[in-house]
């Protein structure tokens, strides 16, 4: 599943790397490690609103390629719940509630996609509050209320 993964997300990443001829993306480094080598070659502060508006864009353009914008899909909300070590469940309703109970960094889960690995599963809301604000690790929250499968993963951290 792994080699799946990563060249259907090295493709996306291409896409909005095609911005910025000047750079070359690693399809072995990862979303944040592109980002992070994307960032310094272009000389972008962490705190800057440009270096922000492109994580925003990144993430979001990333995370609809792994998973699709079709809300309606059971397959797609069925590939969510494996992927984020649920396993298979039957109906979009399960999925969702399943989906809602479990903490998850949502970018941590993007990045699991490019090593095949399964994301952390975090026992409680403060633990992923804490690892997300010390890790800088959050997804865009304006597209994750727009998005039926990243609202369903969405906790309030700050």
């Amino acid at each position: 599943m792994a080699h799946q993964s990563n060249s259907t997300s090295s493709t996306h990443v291409i896409s909005f790397f095609d911005d910025f001829p000047d750079f070359v993306p690693d399809p072995s480094a990862g979303i944040r490690k592109n980002f992070a080598r994307l960032a310094a070659h272009r000389q972008w502060k962490t705190s800057s609103k440009k270096y922000k508006r492109n994580w925003n864009k990144y993430v979001r353009m990333e995370f609809d390629k792994a998973y699709g914008t079709n809300h309606t899909r059971l397959e797609s909300w069925q590939n969510l719940c494996i992927e984020v070590g649920i396993g298979h469940l039957s109906s979009i309703t399960q999925c969702k509630k399943a989906l809602s109970k479990i903490n998850v960094n949502i970018v941590d889960s993007m990045e699991c996609r490019w090593s095949g690995n399964k994301p952390r599963l975090f026992p409680s809301l403060n633990s992923l509050r804490n690892y997300t604000k010390e890790h800088d690790l959050y997804f865009p929250r304006d597209a994750a209320k727009k998005e039926g499968f990243v609202k369903i993963l969405l906790k309030p951290i700050l």
